[in-house]
């Protein structure tokens, strides 16, 4: 996968996640880990992905 398909990728999935979590349908590591499990990102991109929701989860004062 090419970097810029990568990071549009992350991108969509940020907002989703954020999406999931305002709706609070899901927690956020489950959904983190199960698209790393489907092997939808590579482990570089998750940990990007993790480290970005935690930090806006946290200004947000969602966790």
């Amino acid at each position: 996968m090419s970097e810029p398909e990568e990071s549009e990728i992350i991108k969509q999935m940020f907002d989703e996640i954020t999406k999931m979590i305002r709706q609070k349908h899901i927690k956020l590591e489950s959904i983190i880990h199960r698209t790393l499990e489907q092997d939808i990102i590579s482990q570089d991109s998750f940990e990007r992905i993790y480290r970005l929701v935690i930090e806006h989860g946290k200004k947000k004062h969602w966790i």
